[in-house]
């Protein structure tokens, strides 16, 4: 029997009172009961993290054991035997008695030794004692046992009969593992005499307990169990260390990180080679992947899967791939690993894992921490890791894999595409920045790799708003040998650019004059319908070219400010449907590929139609995304006059003048990033400051916007109405004769591009801006106009401006029905500005005495029914009610009720009472 005084003494200092272990402690007693009087046996296993007194626990239960008289065999498992055949045996049976005269290690180790034979040899000698005098058989570290003891352990539990034999074993586990025998007896230690015991951590009561037990200054508890987690081993030595110096001024913190990084470290430099460098390999790779860590580690004297047991019941990696490693174990072995090494293993790791062909994305991580590798496979497997990232919307993890890509070496053209690549998905920290890293993206040399990342340069250049730098990277790309395609893209880029469609025959750029419509490219015809369209010519010439832009636009398409261009003709040309299919389509391919500004101009397209249409929760819900794709210090005035001027009009559009100057207040205050200047800012503002009744200011706003917009050559009115609304403003000031002026240049020009957005709008800003005499006439145009227009908002305010007019000349005629139909645009877009003036309006109705009913009134309206509604209008007349109709007709009574809603609307009576009074004078023909 081994003796255990020496290591009963050893334990004793540290475990007088194992706190809250008693249950634990007291069942093992138990278990040793039953077995001193030769009953029980089987296997218990102590399962709990570093620390949580395992072997405390191992060592009382031994003493208790060694005191009743049972024979006690111990052992323990470690990391540097672990592949050691027959290590934990040896321990265990070295001081057997029954086994002094068997050399049976030696025979085992022979290389034609009958091992089978041996180990029932062995198993029989240990219950022939046991049956003499009960057996315990200690083994802590249960994980760390060489596979040969743990064979010959499962065969004894499996062979023990009713022997007095109990195997007691711990190791480490998962702390929160189910109770599954697979995985909490690696050892093969199962059977029905099996007792588990999980050693969970101290509560706060017993941290407290333990605080109070120390003489001197008291650290706070709450903290220490906080920061220890209550594990028993952390505990005492944090409390020892704080009672041997307490002035030194360390927090709790302090000590419990200082105890827990010397532990780490101590285990790893006692660790043998080949596990040591696989625990600085987990901590560079950061995977637990047995498959990669396979692919990716040395040389290993132990399965990797055995290898990461081990580690794991260390406490020196994590239980599962969530957390491979935790973060301040990371940082401890990385720290005494240095970064000339830490590199070096990144990119040891990755050359290997390349080579055995471990997961590309895995390899790229690898390669982010390492040295310049100098090969082209790096290049490649970072640049296909960073677009992977861009297709599944990282741009954050994109942009790591093109830093890194940078630093490897390459061609002047990869380079620049890397540089624009990142520019795209890395956020700015402001404008300037952005512009420099774009600027940067051009290659000195102008080759055929780099000829389309310059037109691509050149592309965001335009949609960042530097025209003049955008022109002159075109000036200098005309020269290079262009392919077709390239140069067909160039056209349009400098069309876009110039924005007059003039060309320059000196860089071969033909003007868009002289170019077949039916030979342009995608973004040729794309960028002539713009400037076809910002001009105003011709609506249906803008739609044919820019249908013929989208009918053959490419499935890739490489630039992004054509594709805008050709969505702003069809909103334009009130084809709204199609320019909201293009906007999806350019904000998803843009977000694939991390184009942050492109996006953001696309979402805030998207939310002007929607705001045109009435929907407006859906044009906030696109503001905040547009919003959200470029952080505001980093936005270029473009961008930042879009979202100023969505936010602008979606607060005018809910009647919410507070939020409009709070999104106003932001514009002037310079957080727009220069987009206060942009004429489609000054617009709104202008409208801002008109419902605000500043007409002075309103009127300064328009007339600056009218000029940037005529120096820029768009003189379309659908785009701005600005003239309108200087008409407006003017004619609350007073000035009639410039009003009329406005009013009838606006007019010219909306009738020259033809749509009925355009016309509506312009007559309805003329029936604002002219006398009230021909206000009704206008706005009745307006309405007639905007009611097959694609804007309902602009419907609604026509509507109710039409009511008031008719109102304020003391015509009701019709006021009825214009209201309903408000109300019900009103009700369906949640237009609460409207709902409020309908009332109103209503209200002035309802005040107004109702026009007696002339007998050729009367005639004329009677004539204009059908057959079948004549017969239904004079059962109505003579009192029938709904439901006797219903019967009569044999329809329902909601039918019923339906035919007379339409009855009613095309006689412009609100019920029976109207109808009643409207044909008393036909009361005898009837």
């Amino acid at each position: 029997m081994n003796a255990v005084g020496s290591a009963e003494k050893a334990e004793a200092p540290a475990a007088e009172h194992l706190v809250e272990r008693e249950a634990e402690l007291d069942t093992l007693t138990d278990l040793i009961h039953e077995l001193e009087h030769g009953r029980g046996g089987g296997s218990a296993l102590v399962v709990g993290p570093p620390g949580s007194g395992r072997t405390a626990l191992l060592g009382r239960a031994a003493a208790v054991a060694a005191r009743r008289q049972v024979q006690v065999y111990t052992a323990r498992g470690s990391a540097t035997e672990a592949e050691l055949p027959y290590g934990v045996l040896s321990q265990l049976l070295a001081g057997a008695p029954d086994l002094v005269d068997v050399p049976w290690l030696p025979a085992v180790l022979e290389n034609d030794a009958d091992v089978p034979m041996l180990h029932e040899l062995l198993r029989r000698r240990v219950l022939e004692s046991a049956r003499r005098c009960p057996v315990l058989l200690v083994v802590d570290d249960l994980l760390l046992a060489d596979e040969e003891s743990a064979t010959w352990l499962a065969g004894l539990q499996r062979r023990r009969g009713q022997a007095p034999v109990l195997i007691l074993a711990a190791h480490a586990g998962m702390p929160d593992a189910d109770d599954d025998p697979g995985s909490l007896c690696p050892a093969g230690l199962r059977g029905e005499n099996r007792r588990l015991l999980r050693l969970r951590p101290l509560s706060p009561a017993a941290v407290a307990r333990m605080v109070h037990a120390i003489p001197g200054p008291r650290v706070p508890a709450g903290e220490l169990h906080a920061m220890t987690q209550g594990n028993p081993a952390l505990l005492t030595e944090v409390l020892a260390r704080s009672a041997a110096r307490p002035g030194s001024g360390a927090g709790i913190g302090v000590i419990t990180t200082d105890v827990r990084r010397q532990r780490v470290l101590g285990l790893l430099a006692r660790l043998p080679a080949d596990l040591a460098a696989l625990v600085r390999m987990i901590a560079a790779v950061g995977t637990l992947d047995e498959a990669s860590l396979r692919s990716l580690a040395g040389p290993i004297g132990m399965p990797i899967g055995r290898a990461l047991r081990v580690l794991s019941d260390l406490g020196l990696i994590g239980a599962g791939p969530a957390e491979p490693m935790d973060p301040d174990v990371v940082t401890w072995v990385l720290a005494v690993t240095g970064p000339h090494e830490r590199a070096r293993i990144r990119r040891d790791a990755a050359d290997l894992g390349h080579r055995r062909a471990a997961p590309e994305e895995e390899v790229a991580e690898l390669l982010v921490g390492s040295e310049p590798v100098g090969q082209a496979w790096a290049l490649e497997t970072l640049d296909a890791a960073a677009r992977r990232r861009r297709e599944a919307g990282d741009h954050a993890g994109a942009a790591r894999f093109y830093r890194r890509a940078l630093a490897e070496p390459a061609t002047d053209g990869t380079l620049a595409r890397l540089r624009l690549d990142l520019e795209m998905v890395e956020a700015s920290s402001c404008p300037f920045t952005a512009d420099l890293r774009l600027a940067r993206a051009i290659p000195v040399a102008v080759d055929g790799d780099s000829v389309r990342t310059r037109l691509s340069v050149v592309d965001l250049m335009l949609l960042r708003g530097t025209r003049e730098q955008a022109l002159r990277e075109l000036a200098g790309l005309s020269v290079a040998p262009l392919g077709e395609d390239e140069r067909a893209d160039l056209i349009a880029l400098h069309w876009l650019a110039e924005g007059t469609g003039r060309g320059a025959s000196t860089l071969g750029v033909p003007a868009v004059a002289d170019v077949d419509p039916a030979s342009m490219s995608p973004a040729q015809a794309a960028a002539a319908a713009w400037l076809t369209m910002m001009a105003g010519r011709d609506s249906r010439a803008a739609r044919r070219l820019a249908r013929r832009a989208g009918e053959t636009w490419h499935t890739r398409t490489p630039l992004y400010a054509p594709w805008l261009a050709l969505a702003a003709t069809f909103g334009h040309t009130d084809d709204v449907l199609e320019a909201l299919s293009v906007y999806d389509a350019l904000v998803a391919a843009g977000t694939v590929a991390g184009a942050r500004v492109p996006v953001l101009l696309a979402l805030t397209g998207r939310a002007w139609i929607d705001l045109q249409r009435g929907r407006v929760r859906a044009a906030q819900e696109a503001l905040a995304d547009a919003s959200a794709a470029v952080p505001p210090d980093g936005r270029p005035p473009t961008a930042a006059g879009a979202l100023s001027m969505i936010a602008i009009a979606a607060a005018l559009t809910r009647g919410d003048l507070d939020a409009a100057q709070r999104a106003a207040g932001a514009v002037t205050g310079g957080g727009s990033g220069g987009g206060a200047t942009t004429p489609f800012v000054l617009f709104m503002r202008g409208m801002l400051e008109l419902d605000l009744k500043r007409h002075r200011r309103a009127l300064g706003m328009f007339q600056e916007c009218g000029r940037r917009m005529q120096a820029l050559g768009w003189a379309n009115p659908a785009v701005v109405p600005w003239r309108s609304h200087v008409a407006i403003a003017a004619q609350a000031l007073g000035d009639e004769h410039t009003a009329a002026a406005m009013i009838s240049e606006e007019w010219r020009l909306a009738q020259a591009w033809g749509t009925r957005t355009a016309i509506g709008r312009t007559h309805l800003g003329a029936g604002v801006a002219v006398r009230s005499e021909d206000a009704v006439f206008r706005l009745t145009q307006a309405v007639n106009a905007l009611q097959q227009s694609p804007s309902r908002v602009l419907y609604v305010e026509a509507l109710l401006l039409l009511a008031a007019a008719q109102l304020n000349r003391g015509q009701t005629t019709g006021v009825a029905r214009q209201l309903r139909e408000a109300e019900r645009l009103a009700t369906a877009y949640r237009l609460d500005w409207a709902t409020t003036r309908i009332a109103d309006l209503r209200s002035r109705l309802s005040d107004r005495p109702r026009p007696r009913s002339t007998y050729r009134t009367a005639s004329r309206r009677w004539r204009s029914l059908a057959p079948g509604a004549t017969d239904l209008v004079r059962r109505v007349l003579a009192g029938a009610a709904n439901a006797q109709l219903a019967s009569e007709l044999g329809i329902s009574k909601r039918a019923v009720e339906l035919r007379l809603t339409t009855i009613y609307r095309q006689l412009e009576v609100t019920g029976r009472t109207e109808l009643r009074e409207l044909y008393a004078a036909l009361d005898k023909e009837l």
